[in-house]
């Protein structure tokens, strides 16, 4: 995206500790668990109930970096 990435990471006993005093803190601790292990989707039964065909990560990622770059 031709920008510079700043990009800090917390870690998990920080992201606790702030949570008490930070009600958004908290609840970001509690989803942690998603940033931590692979997601594996299977949506075979959703395509095949309603004919649809889902977009690529890849296809995502690439019309998402085109309509950013555009504006």
């Amino acid at each position: 995206m031709n920008s510079k990435a700043k990009v800090q990471v917390l870690p998990k006993w920080l992201v606790g500790m702030i949570g008490l005093f930070v009600p958004i803190m908290k609840e970001l601790g509690e989803m942690l668990y998603q940033n931590e292990f692979p997601y594996e989707f299977d949506s075979s039964k959703f395509e095949k109930a309603f004919q649809f065909k889902p977009t690529s990560y890849e296809e995502g990622i690439r019309r998402t970096a085109e309509w950013y770059l555009s504006s």
